[in-house]
């Protein structure tokens, strides 16, 4: 047989190897798929079997069988079963326009932001969980599709207009020629219940602002744009950087009511270390805090 083949023996074995992967592949998706088909129709056979009980029971108590109180209870529970069988089909059934169902994408995107799974992590967890429960594994790139969208729905949400916004301003690390300025916020009537030390999800999103050159007016034209979408903050944070300082100071011009406050991480950061403070002793330099800041 194999003499009919004009290919070699080594190209035919690398190919007739690929070809029973690529059928088995598609044989494990189509078991995937039978058992999450088998999963919903049983689920569909226990709610017709629930239904069909409760019809009955309806038709009895329709007739003179049971009193008030019992019709009132088994409208709630209906009411109930509606409720929790709504919710099933949502979660096994995929949005429109998408393959995967909602609990998949609910799934994928909580190991990321909760668990701290990769995206990669996430396709191989779901195909591991596919093999007991019907659960597709996305592409680790859907997945990322998935988060990217979360992160635009929650950067074009209304921002709610206040009098006292805090903002918190950094750069990114430079990505290529492109560097990205992202504009946090926190009313100062919420620093109290932090504690006076919020984590991330205690701040808003307000702004990301990408740019090949950050410079001072280009730093006080977010600021404003800012302002007039949330209100004029009573604080801006950030660090040192000549862009934001510069930034920052213009856009003081026009609301001097805000104040410019030093980053905490970046002044611990900044301050004198005890080597400093031993050759500063040794070559009986001055030893103020100020001159050894930069």
């Amino acid at each position: 047989m194999m003499e009919e083949f004009k290919s070699s023996a080594s190209r035919l074995a690398g190919l007739f190897k690929k070809s029973r992967d690529a059928w088995k592949k598609k044989a494990l998706e189509k078991q995937r798929r039978l058992r999450s088909s088998q999963v919903k129709i049983r689920d569909l056979e226990q709610s017709r079997d629930r239904w069909k009980k409760r019809a009955l029971e309806a038709k009895k108590a329709l007739t003179g069988a049971g009193d008030a109180p019992e019709k009132e209870d088994e409208t709630a529970d209906s009411e109930v079963a509606v409720d929790v069988d709504v919710e099933k089909r949502i979660a096994l059934s995929p949005p429109a326009g998408h393959h995967y169902s909602t609990m998949v994408m609910q799934l994928a995107i909580r190991m990321v932001l909760d668990a701290s799974v990769g995206s990669r992590g996430v396709h191989r967890v779901l195909d591991l969980l596919g093999t007991y429960f019907p659960v597709a594994a996305p592409a680790y790139t859907t997945v990322l599709n998935w988060l990217y969208r979360c992160g635009l729905h929650v950067l074009n949400r209304p921002v709610e207009r206040r009098t006292d916004w805090i903002l918190v301003l950094d750069h990114t690390i430079a990505l290529g020629q492109s560097k990205c300025l992202v504009v946090l916020g926190i009313p100062a009537s919420q620093l109290e219940r932090t504690g006076y030390s919020p984590g991330h999800r205690d701040m808003r999103v307000i702004a990301v602002e990408v740019t090949s050159q950050s410079t001072g007016p280009w730093v006080a034209e977010v600021l404003e744009q800012v302002a007039r979408r949330i209100g004029t903050p009573v604080q801006i944070v950030a660090d040192h950087g000549s862009d934001l300082r510069n930034g920052i100071g213009l856009f003081q011009q026009h609301a001097p009511e805000t104040v410019y406050g030093y980053d905490i991480s970046h002044r611990i950061a900044t301050l004198p270390s005890a080597a400093a403070f031993r050759q500063a002793l040794e070559t009986g330099s001055d030893l103020r805090v100020e001159n050894f800041m930069p």
